[in-house]
């Protein structure tokens, strides 16, 4: 593909110059909190880009509507006061489309947790790194989009492609977010997502993943009697050893180049459990709840249905739990598994790109769960997840290193270029 180099290197001539600009924007979107609560965020973003007269699409996704579609995943709020936003820069015709995506919403910070500067939220710069939650997952990615749409503009760069950037709520929980954007018709040739994954690695899959609840029954009573009556907590955690062993035997069965970097493969686990209402009385049931995830080519609710019977089979070894047989529930988070072709150009030009700028060779690799699958299965869009390093994700003293940033930015600047094309 023949591509102007004078206008590629007048475009990350100016992208180099915008580090002190994308650093603040970073804070700045740091110190906003986005917990559950993206006006905050979204209202910021929105004044970012209609100074600059871009046009905005902003909406609440609308539950009502998009509980019917497959991809749906369950939750027990509506979306009032959390909107979506896409910016659309239109593209002259003749060229490719493209989606850039990144999400509003950041996970709680521990209240005990104690940061490395004092507030979860405090954006502070140090040492060529912003600190604070959702520094890197992923403020940065918002302000990388954010950048690249300014010098496109500055520079009055004609794309023969449409570019869209997609702000959406609700990652973290799921993906309703990007679902929205799907159903309301936004759809592109390809898409990345600006998840921290570092330029190191091009990820081009996610795993599926389904919550589940198991209830194993006891008898109440004292605990005097405690010799004599089955506890539930006991029972449980004949049940908590049997799905440590389904992870293992999961994770030898894989078979995935793509997966082969991950110490754990497939995620299977019990991540919370509670029972009982007093500290000397037995409890009538322990419930443990978790998750459970797939490969690509897998599909979810096989798995499901596998692990549900092999819970099933280990309790009846149990004489208790033969008579008195666990509940398997499944609930809330479930996502299929969603895979782009490691051959398609979107792949092999963004490795190329990354190679040309960056001097190295991203490794293709696969990742959890992320709101990759939506447009690979519902829009016809092949996607991958590729943005700044950083470290602590989900963690006390998350940072996202501005140095990475500026290397995402040169890659993804030339790669929207060569993508959609420019007019000459």
């Amino acid at each position: 593909m023949m591509m102007n180099q004078s206008v590629v290197g007048r475009f990350q001539a100016a992208l180099v110059e915008e580090r002190e600009r994308v650093t603040h924007l970073i804070s700045d979107l740091v110190r906003i909190p986005s917990v559950n609560d993206e006006s905050g965020v979204q209202n910021y973003i929105e004044h970012f880009f209609s100074v600059m007269e871009f046009s905005v699409d902003v909406w609440e996704p609308l539950v009502q509507e998009l509980s019917h579609h497959p991809a749906f995943v369950p939750v027990d709020y509506d979306y009032t006061e959390r909107k979506n936003m896409v910016v659309m820069i239109k593209g002259q015709g003749g060229g490719r489309s493209l989606t850039l995506n990144g999400h509003m919403d950041v996970v709680p910070a521990d209240p005990a947790g104690v940061w490395k500067h004092t507030d979860p939220f405090s954006g502070a710069i140090d040492n060529h790194r912003v600190y604070g939650r959702g520094s890197v997952d992923m403020k940065a990615g918002l302000a990388i989009m954010m950048v690249l749409a300014k010098v496109i503009r500055d520079l009055q760069i004609k794309l023969k492609g449409n570019l869209q950037l997609q702000f959406v709520v609700d990652e973290e929980n799921g993906g309703n977010g990007t679902l929205a954007c799907i159903t309301r018709g936004y759809r592109s040739d390809a898409t990345v997502f600006l998840e921290p994954t570092s330029p190191n690695y091009l990820v081009i899959s996610s795993r599926g993943a389904h919550f589940f609840r198991i209830i194993v029954p006891g008898v109440e009573g004292g605990i005097e009697y405690q010799y004599s009556i089955p506890n539930a907590i006991d029972k449980a955690m004949t049940l908590f050893q049997a799905v440590k062993d389904y992870a293992l035997w999961r994770a030898s069965q894989a078979d995935s180049p793509l997966y082969a970097h991950d110490p754990t493969k497939i995620p299977a686990a019990i991540c919370k459990i509670y029972a009982g209402n007093w500290p000397s009385t037995l409890p009538a049931q322990c419930v443990m709840e978790g998750s459970i995830e797939c490969l690509p080519g897998e599909d979810i609710d096989q798995i499901c249905q596998q692990f549900s019977s092999f819970i099933y089979e280990v309790a009846r070894q149990d004489e208790w739990m033969r008579q008195h047989p666990p509940t398997v529930e499944w609930f809330g988070l479930r996502y299929e598994a969603g895979l782009t072709d490691p051959n398609h150009e979107l792949v092999r030009l963004l490795t190329t790109i990354t190679q040309k700028n960056l001097g190295i060779t991203p490794q293709v690799v696969g990742g959890g769960g992320s709101d990759l699958r939506l447009p690979v299965l519902y829009a016809q869009s092949p996607s991958v997840l590729f943005g700044p390093a950083g470290g602590a994700i989900h963690s006390t003293d998350e940072y996202v290193e501005i140095d990475s940033v500026m290397d995402v930015l040169r890659v993804l600047g030339e790669f929207i270029l060569q993508w959609c094309q420019i007019e000459p």
